[in-house]
């Protein structure tokens, strides 16, 4: 799975990272979930290469991008500097990939950018209904202050996933997850830069759906059945009234970027869509 090439598209004050892979005809920008990076995306390369030359962008806060910015992340500058990718290589159509937190960035750039996209494939996408949670640590002055409070004295919270797990108020999975997100004080960090970021990225849906069928762009979606994040109710939501979309159903978690989804990616992108 190499990497052919790899390099930093400057934006104001920052470097973003990306990488391209694959030999396909077709040019594929792949947004990758919080937490990883652009390189999670090499383990499809046998489905995707096929297809496409893949260009995955390390976000902000993630990877070897470095944001030095004096603000957040936001909708305005992810629109920005899509373009700027556009102008590096140089092309007028193309594809786009989001999974979970990248999902966002896809559904802004489908919305944007909707009269030059091939293809929009969707994997456990964020953005498509909103998290609840946003609406405390992002919205509300004393949401963003208690989060902003955790990262140096994560004890409280600590304690209260604890107490809620022996009370067998979240599962075992997500226990873990959080734990695994909130460790250290670097993980906290990017979390909450992360998180008060994508908290404002919440596409209009209905909009989205509305320039997907103007434009007949084939939207392929990938969601697993026992996703604790993103429920398969959500993937159906998007779904329904969408002209030319395939949805597949996992028998998985909310990760399933791995080898096991490379045949259903193989039959779902090769099949002619209805």
């Amino acid at each position: 799975m190499p990497i052919t090439d790899s390099g930093y598209l400057n934006f104001k004050h920052s470097k973003i990272h990306y990488i391209r892979f694959g030999t396909g005809s077709k040019l594929l920008f792949a947004f990758h979930g919080f937490s990883e990076n652009a390189e999670s995306f090499l383990v499809l390369e046998p489905a995707l290469g096929k297809k496409y030359s893949v260009i995955a962008i390390d976000l902000p806060y993630h990877g070897n991008s470095k944001w030095n910015e004096p603000d957040f992340f936001t909708t305005d500058d992810l629109i920005n500097l899509f373009r700027q990718f556009i102008d590096l290589f140089k092309v007028d159509r193309f594809s786009i990939l989001g999974f979970s937190m990248g999902g966002k960035c896809a559904l802004y750039i489908s919305k944007n950018f909707s009269s030059q996209i091939d293809e929009l494939i969707l994997m456990a996408s964020d953005g498509i209904k909103t998290n609840k949670l946003y609406n405390v640590a992002v919205y509300p002055k004393w949401g963003r202050q208690l989060f902003r409070t955790t990262i140096k004295y994560p004890g409280w919270f600590f304690g209260f996933i604890n107490i809620t797990r022996k009370l067998n108020l979240i599962s075992p999975w997500l226990y873990k997850f959080t734990y695994n997100h909130m460790e250290t004080r670097e993980k906290r960090q990017r979390l909450y830069d992360t998180w008060i970021s994508m908290g404002t990225f919440n596409p209009d849906i209905d909009l989205v759906k509305e320039k997907l069928n103007e434009y007949k762009i084939p939207v392929f979606l990938f969601f697993g059945l026992r996703d604790e994040v993103i429920p398969i109710e959500v993937a159906e939501y998007f779904a329904k009234d969408l002209l030319r979309c395939k949805l597949t159903k996992l028998d998985r978690g909310h990760y399933f970027i791995d080898e096991k989804l490379l045949p259903f990616l193989e039959i779902s992108l090769q099949s002619p869509m209805d």
